[in-house]
């Protein structure tokens, strides 16, 4: 799995997943009841009336019953696939560690876990300079580290300022390539400035802070590149979040128990059991006899044996990925930047002999039965993109776009215009005699893409397009992608998260053999520009922008630089002796805080 962009996560997908990690607020919804703890943390039971009736009058009022306090204590169960490398919020960068300290420290805003919006975290609110380059955020009042210790605008400049130190190897470093200066006004109040007005600058202000009175009594003066070394990252003893770490068995589970001064309140919980485990059939294994009380992230087979299981609730949303065919653009025999060293188009840029034609790309998309890749490879459980914007990013999402219906004739008159025309055999060649050929790289060992990629080799085959198929390593397919050293490649894009800002795929700056993510070599200028457009607009105006988000899917839709699939569908599994879980699209652990045990004394671990 790889990073990538200024945001916290952006993958490539291998094919493992890890529970979701974002955090906020609703009621759960079971059966036909909504149910919602009041402000004490506890279910009210319907108001009764009653007549009082004394000597001299008969008085009707209303007694209201006292609420049944929700149960305290239990340990909830789950699993992970990886295990943590660091305890560091603010290094974490991979799936095991994200998971972990997520639960332990909180940021400045997070996202609504329906919505997808930013809202406020530790921030209890914050301004816009009219420039639109200065946050001036104040923090909520009383908020205290788990040791007592006060949590202060303070923890939030060093932890920054340790990732602009540039002494730290951490994908989470280019967080802040964007903030120009931070400045602390007073213990509940700080001012981030950027360099450059963009709508996407909130996106850098969600990772977790260090306690920094944990660390160094003078910050000031401190070496950040030793914080690499600290023993604070496998043994934090202090926390922000609803849980603080009890125990780290490396490779097999983790303990984390209730923090008793979360500024939401103690949960009711006693504490989470992560289990690491091996793969998704173990996980579905331990769900089905009651071992695990939560699993997520695992492939449509195993959603029979889910439904069978009584105690097991089912939960299905949209994921926050997508698969995709990625159509080469540049010469995949000799990858070369799209840009030289001065910023200037580089005249050795070559083309795709064959990909090249938008012509090409458009059949393929038009050969392609995408409804028939989804139910083969993933039994239903996805639904067809056209472009690049999820569906769940709702205000950005163009809805004028639809995916290309599967149209063989189609595909072979705009093939025919191009100049490849079929042969006796059925196969399209140029004059000349050269064969319409292309090589299909993706990962082995994901049986769903290796699925698609027997489906997309026999359905282009039948519009006349040759194609040959290597699933290779993962480590190795990495290096064709990069490498930009294939025609067409299957993979997806994860974790993207509720935003629509993705130019990191489509500009000129990321077409970098070797490292780029723009490995499909795609060149727009209007597209570009665009993306500048919508992240400089005064105010940050959703309606305004969502408009340029909907030209840019419209332009990506005409050039297809991707053929985009599908839009895998989520599940979550949580077991029903779990009270107050609401599980949203972006997040099923945001009001972990309120989660209870049904059963007195159950899962203990």
């Amino acid at each position: 799995m790889l990073r990538d962009g200024k945001r916290f996560v952006i993958w490539i997908v291998l094919g493992l997943a890890i529970f979701p990690l974002l955090w906020a607020c609703r009621s759960e919804i079971v059966g036909q009841q909504s149910i919602k703890a009041n402000g004490s943390g506890a279910i009210a039971d319907p108001p009764d009336s009653a007549v009082v009736v004394n000597e001299k009058e008969t008085v009707q009022v209303v007694i209201t019953s006292t609420p049944t306090p929700l149960p305290e204590g239990g340990f909830v169960r789950r699993a992970t696939y990886v295990d943590a490398k660091t305890l560091n919020p603010i290094l974490a960068d991979d799936p095991g560690s994200i998971a972990f300290v997520s639960l332990m420290f909180e940021g400045m805003v997070r996202v609504d876990p329906f919505t997808g919006e930013w809202v406020p975290d530790l921030a209890q609110s914050w301004t816009v300079s009219s420039d639109g380059k200065s946050y001036t955020f104040v923090l909520r009042d009383g908020l205290q580290w788990s040791d007592g210790e006060p949590i202060t605008a303070q923890d939030f400049y060093y932890s920054y300022t340790a990732l602009q130190s540039g002494k730290l190897e951490t994908a989470n470093a280019a967080l802040v390539d964007n903030i120009e200066r931070i400045r602390v006004r007073d213990d509940r109040t700080v001012v981030v400035t950027f360099a450059e007005a963009d709508c996407a600058n909130l996106d850098s202000l969600q990772i977790g802070w260090l306690p920094i009175h944990v660390l160094t009594d003078d910050p000031e003066s401190y070496d950040w590149g030793q914080l690499a070394l600290h023993e604070f990252n496998s043994a934090p003893t202090a926390f922000s979040g609803p849980f603080v770490l009890g125990t780290w068995e490396r490779g097999r589970q983790w303990l984390q128990l209730r923090n008793e001064r979360y500024w939401q309140g103690a949960p009711h919980l006693e504490g989470i059991i992560t289990k690491v485990v091996s793969g998704q059939a173990e996980m579905i294994q331990q769900l089905e006899a009651g071992g695990l009380d939560v699993g997520s992230g695992f492939d449509p087979q195993y959603l029979a044996a889910v439904e069978s299981a009584p105690q097991l609730r089912l939960y299905r949303f949209l994921g926050d990925e997508y698969e995709f065919l990625g159509l080469q653009l540049g010469r995949p025999d000799d990858p070369q930047p799209r840009l030289a060293a001065d910023d200037a188009l580089n005249t050795a840029h070559g083309e795709h002999p064959i990909l090249g034609d938008q012509r090409v790309r458009q059949a393929i998309a038009y050969a392609l039965d995408v409804q028939e890749l989804i139910d083969e490879a993933r039994l239903g459980e996805g639904v067809p993109l056209a472009a690049n914007v999820l569906p769940t990013v709702s205000w950005a999402y163009n809805t004028d776009l639809s995916p290309r219906a599967r149209d063989p004739e189609r595909a072979r008159s705009l093939l025919e215009s191009a100049g490849w025309a079929l042969d006796k055999e059925g196969r399209a060649r140029l004059r000349d005699g050269q064969l319409l050929r292309l090589h299909l790289y993706t990962n082995a060992g994901n049986v769903v893409r290796e699925t698609m990629a027997a489906l997309i080799q026999a359905q282009l085959a039948e519009v006349g397009i040759e194609v040959d198929v290597s699933a290779v390593e993962w480590d190795a397919f990495l290096d064709v992608l990069y490498g930009q050293a294939f025609d067409l490649a299957l993979v997806s894009w994860s974790n993207l998260g509720p935003y629509p800002d993705d130019e990191r795929f489509w500009t000129a700056a990321q077409d970098v053999p070797g490292q780029g993510s723009n490995f499909v070599s795609y060149y727009s200028p209007e597209v570009e520009q665009l993306y500048e457009q919508a992240q400089a607009l005064d105010d940050c105006d959703q309606d305004a922008r969502a408009e340029i988000y909907r030209q840019i899917q419209a332009q990506l839709y005409e050039d297809q630089p991707y053929v985009w699939l599908d839009v895998p569908r989520k599940f979550v599994a949580i077991d029903s002796r779990v009270g107050g879980v609401n599980p949203g699209p972006w997040s099923t652990w945001y009001n972990v805080q309120e989660w209870y045990i049904r059963e007195e004394g159950g899962g203990d671990g």
